[in-house]
């Protein structure tokens, strides 16, 4: 027996990294898994993985709202509810050459960035409110960033972005627990996905030297905290803004080379 038998999740961005993760563990969970994203072959081989007719791959754009009401029908329509919402998706491989600075970032980057990083999300649960509500129930787990919460040379428009998401998951919570839907937002430290590899081959050497931990985080770190939202075990859980991130926003520990 899993922990989320007999539950439908959607989980946005699902093709790669921390979506590809939590999406297998969810269905390791015993949910039923819609992963959606942009690539749809790289869905299809998660959904495959996971198996058994237990997930389904769908493609879609956080950037169009057509494509996000879509996504949320074909999940009811497929799987009959829907109990778990995970916006995942995110603008991050794009954003490390374009997203910098106030000065140096264009206005369309910061709208790219609003588009995926926020408004998807507000697209998604205005789409999968009604259902959760008419089922007697659901849980919305929206993923946020430490970048929104505090500044950084770099980033602006995705930590910017990020800080509305902590924002929104706040209004959902207040406006709809009554109605038994949660909502509740993580906000992950370091993760080593290959976007993360690639584009900073150094990142995990500079986190690890003053995280308060003895390593940078996965994909698995993150999946495990989803599926907590998505339980009973958190049935008393609203509101609630969760970083994961090996303590690094408890504060610096001494440099390893100190």
């Amino acid at each position: 027996m899993g922990r989320l038998d007999g539950k439908v999740a959607i989980v946005t961005g699902g093709a790669a990294g921390i979506g590809a993760g939590t999406a297998e563990r969810l269905g390791q969970e015993g949910a039923k898994v819609v992963i959606a994203d942009r690539n749809i072959a790289g869905a299809e081989q998660v959904a495959h993985g996971i198996g058994n007719g237990q997930a389904l791959a769908v493609q879609f754009d956080a950037t169009d709202e057509g494509s996000i009401q879509k996504l949320i029908a074909t999940a009811k329509d497929h799987f009959g509810r829907i109990d778990i919402l995970h916006n995942n998706v995110a603008m991050t491989a794009e954003a490390w050459s374009r997203d910098t600075n106030l000065l140096d970032t264009t206005v369309e980057t910061l709208d790219l960035s609003y588009a995926i990083n926020l408004r998807s999300m507000f697209i998604a649960c205005k789409a999968a409110l009604p259902i959760m509500i008419d089922q007697g129930g659901g849980s919305i787990i929206n993923m946020s960033s430490g970048s929104g919460e505090a500044g950084a040379p770099t980033l602006i428009a995705y930590g910017t972005t990020k800080g509305g998401v902590i924002t929104l998951t706040k209004y959902l919570a207040v406006q709809y627990g009554r109605a038994n839907v949660r909502s509740n937002c993580i906000l992950p430290g370091l993760i080593m996905t290959e976007q993360i590899k690639q584009n900073v081959p150094d990142a995990d050497r500079i986190y690890r030297r003053t995280t308060p931990f003895d390593r940078a985080g996965t994909p698995a770190d993150i999946a495990g905290m989803v599926v907590f939202f998505a339980s009973d075990d958190a049935v008393f859980v609203n509101g609630q803004i969760v970083h994961c991130d090996g303590g690094g926003s408890a504060g610096a520990a001494e440099p390893l080379d100190f």
